[in-house]
């Protein structure tokens, strides 16, 4: 069953439900951007890995797959009984965890270089903390180093990416090819529109492929199951503004009068 809007899901931005959507989409768009490029270039599907050492934090990671019987269980009839050796002090590991966002690199297979990087983000992008900062200075690299950037903002919450003068548009597509930097194209997207076909930059005496990001959107809502999932009788979150919330609730109750 599709989404009952007509672009992006507003009750897609739930953290809960995120994360696993952001992998569905991305792979969408590398499955209809991979057999459009020329045959020198590849899309791949990478991931930027975060690591967080939090001070007070401690998080049971869950059971050990193997493990160790306490000393005090009985030994098995004709086992021999090892002694346990106990060490003189005890301290406690500090928990490590490892946070990733997956993104497409176009790559030049005959030069091994990276030519575009698609990025989509995700709240902890947008959100103010040390993945907005990792983020943000990858980014730059990107820019500093003239990579193509396409980087896709479907997160109504958080903070925009830095962008001069940000459209006041609910979404925000930006496309920034390396010949002409600094200048960059930038797509306003509101919450009632279908999400835009856009071109994929490669070099610059190369054509430019266009993806149809609403329906590589369609299709990722559908493999998700996503239509189950959500319960749309109530208000997404992050909440909608006026007068958006008051067109969201007509569209739901038109699409399900009964409210079943």
């Amino acid at each position: 069953m599709p989404s009952p809007f007509p672009g992006m899901d507003p009750y897609l931005e739930r953290r809960a439900v995120w994360p696993e959507f952001h992998g569905e989409f991305i792979y969408k768009i590398r499955k209809h951007l991979a057999p459009a490029l020329p045959k020198r270039y590849t899309a791949r599907v990478d991931r930027h890995v975060y690591v967080r050492e939090p001070d007070d934090e401690r998080i049971l990671l869950g059971r050990p797959d193997t493990f160790v019987k306490d000393s005090t269980d009985a030994a098995p009839a004709g086992s021999t009984a090892v002694a346990v050796v106990k060490a003189p002090a005890t301290i406690e590991l500090p928990f490590v965890r490892r946070e990733n966002n997956r993104f497409i690199q176009v790559v030049d297979e005959l030069d091994h270089r990276v030519v575009t990087v698609i990025e989509v983000l995700s709240p902890s992008n947008k959100s103010t903390g040390p993945d907005r900062d990792a983020y943000l200075a990858k980014r730059g690299e990107y820019l500093a180093a003239r990579l193509n950037l396409v980087e896709i903002d479907l997160l109504r919450g958080g903070q925009r990416m830095p962008l001069g003068t940000p459209p006041s548009s609910t979404y925000v597509i930006l496309v920034s090819r390396s010949a002409e930097y600094p200048r960059a194209g930038v797509w306003p997207v509101s919450l009632r529109e279908p999400l835009p076909p856009i071109p994929i930059p490669l070099d610059p005496d190369t054509p430019e492929v266009v993806v149809d990001l609403q329906q590589c959107f369609a299709e990722a809502y559908d493999d998700g199951s996503y239509a189950r999932e959500i319960d749309y009788t109530r208000p997404p979150v992050p909440a909608l503004h006026e007068p958006d919330a008051t067109w969201a609730r007509e569209l739901l109750a038109a699409r399900n009068p009964a409210g079943g």
